[in-house]
């Protein structure tokens, strides 16, 4: 048991403690420990990896530990006819990682079957625990996700580049998760930029062509690096109003649309008109929270309607209508992809850091892969056999 108050201990937990204590002490400290907090600060973030990496150990093998233990029946207590003291002998830890020194012990040692029952049930419910932890839903929404994903390129008559990109994110998320491991925000974070990247590029391929698509892949991409990391609320609010220009110029400009230098230039001057009257706002109201919402939301809002403003006040602005009109179509396949690619690799997470807990990172990675490819088979099969 010392092996076990020891993990106790770097939760910073009582021996003993339950296992939603143990779940909740994690959350904490992978919160306090996460290396991406002391960025700025090598030597501290290089403490941080290790000590995540402790954190990261001790949950899991308390988790299964824990687990493991509620599951026990009694066979070791005694009978009302046991009343008789009998010889202490040291504590043996059930934990699956230590087996019992049976080898050790004398031969006639086997007359005390006790812990031999109970170390043959463990056993066999331990593997019945694996098996009811593998993460069913999240595997199978990998695999319809992939699928609608599949199906979608094929009725489109995609370019195959669009295959290579989808099986690219795929497996840059299976690949970061099997060498990061779980719990880990960097890998969050560069699976969904491979998902924001990737799906971006497809859906402006669709709606605006190679310039279109290549803004929409750096929206894409901020998009999924925020999505996957713990930013403050003005980093959101400054991603997500540059963004949403960025992608209105692309836009216009694979479009044939002129004069995109007033879109941005209208962006600027409505965002600090925006953002002056959402300051006003918050100081009428007399906000307290320290967030700035009102200048936020004006800092967005304004930016959005200046850009907007100003494509339909250009020269070409029936340009701008007719491409919005005739691209309605191929905006709806557009996100029906990125919908598929992105919420593919959400479920794929989210089964791996499942999958990670229970296999290694190898099988993790296999496993994985093998649902993702049937997915996208399936969906090819069944476009290929309606059409």
């Amino acid at each position: 048991m010392d092996e076990i108050n020891q993990y106790y201990k770097i939760l910073e937990l009582e021996p003993g403690a339950s296992l939603e204590e143990v779940k909740e002490a994690y959350r904490d400290l992978a919160f306090v420990w996460h290396p991406d907090r002391f960025i700025h600060n090598t030597r501290l973030q290089a403490r941080a990896t290790v000590r995540l990496k402790e954190i990261n150990e001790a949950y899991r093998k308390l988790r299964y530990f824990l687990s493991n233990s509620q599951q026990q029946v009694a066979p070791t207590r005694p009978t009302p006819d046991q009343t008789q003291p009998t010889p202490r002998r040291p504590p043996t830890s059930p934990y699956p990682s230590t087996p019992p020194q049976s080898s050790q012990r004398p031969r006639n040692y086997n007359t005390d079957r006790g812990f031999q029952e109970v170390y043959v049930q463990t056993s066999t419910r331990q593997t019945n625990s694996t098996t009811s932890d593998i993460p069913w839903g999240s595997l199978i929404s990998t695999f319809l996700f992939y699928a609608m994903t599949a199906w979608v390129l094929i009725i489109s008559k995609a370019p195959v580049w669009s295959w290579a990109v989808v099986e690219g994110v795929a497996w840059m998320g299976m690949t970061v998760l099997a060498i990061e491991g779980s719990s880990s925000q960097r890998c969050w974070a560069i699976a969904m930029l491979g998902a924001g990247g990737g799906a971006g590029w497809i859906a402006g391929n669709y709606v605006g062509g190679v310039i279109t698509a290549f803004a929409w892949g750096m929206v894409g991409c901020s998009l999924g690096v925020i999505s996957g990391t713990e930013p403050k609320a003005r980093t959101v609010a400054a991603v997500v109003t540059i963004g949403g220009v960025i992608a209105l110029v692309g836009f216009l400009a694979g479009n044939g649309a002129e004069n995109i230098l007033l879109v941005v230039v209208g962006s600027i001057v409505w965002a600090a008109g925006g953002f002056v009257f959402g300051t006003i706002v918050d100081a009428v109201i007399a906000s307290k929270t320290g967030t700035g919402v009102g200048s936020m939301l004006g800092f967005i809002l304004g930016s959005w309607v200046g850009a907007w403003s100003a494509a339909w006040n250009s020269t070409r602005s029936k340009t701008v209508a007719i491409a919005l009109v005739g691209a309605g179509p191929d905006i709806i396949i557009g996100s029906w992809v990125v919908l598929g690619i992105v919420s593919g690799v959400i479920a794929q997470m989210v089964a791996g850091e499942k999958l990670i807990e229970l296999f290694n990172g190898f099988l993790t990675f296999l496993i994985l892969a093998i649902i993702s490819g049937l997915g996208l088979g399936f969906g090819w099969w069944l476009s290929t056999s309606l059409m």
